[in-house]
């Protein structure tokens, strides 16, 4: 019977868990291996910390030679935080850190992944209303 336990459990599916990636430090937008549909941005740049179970982010965006800020603290389970006047909520999908924003009547679902050797992120930014053309962003550590 010991042999068909260990057989028992040889069969069993294994079944991996993939790493949640620590996108924590600095990231610079990097236009040349970007590709924008929604117009222009000048500039992104992304200040990530996780602590436990809580991200920490800061986002700057410059358009139009304006600076916006946004900053907020989510734990990565789904659940809604405020940003601004936005509703924003984090989860992990595999090896992708997925952010949904709500301000209004613009939603949109951002993916980010670390590129293979941690030195970039690449973020592909989904606009569900109103319906536009995906971006794909790429910004690389500082």
């Amino acid at each position: 019977s010991f042999v068909c336990l260990v057989a028992g459990l040889c069969a069993m599916p294994v079944v991996a868990q993939e790493a949640r990636p620590n996108l924590s430090g600095k990231w610079q937008f990097n236009v040349g291996k970007s590709e924008l549909h929604s117009g222009k941005t000048n500039a992104i740049s992304l200040a990530i910390e996780s602590k436990g179970s809580t991200i920490h982010v800061t986002k700057t965006v410059t358009a139009n030679g304006k600076d916006s800020v946004v900053e907020y603290n989510c734990t990565a389970d789904g659940a809604d935080c405020d940003a601004k006047g936005a509703k924003v909520s984090l989860w992990f999908d595999g090896a992708s850190l997925v952010e949904m924003d709500v301000a209004g009547d613009v939603i949109t679902k951002s993916s980010m992944k670390l590129e293979p050797g941690g030195k970039a992120i690449s973020v592909t930014v989904s606009y569900i209303s109103p319906k536009a053309d995906s971006d794909r962003l790429v910004l690389d550590k500082m």
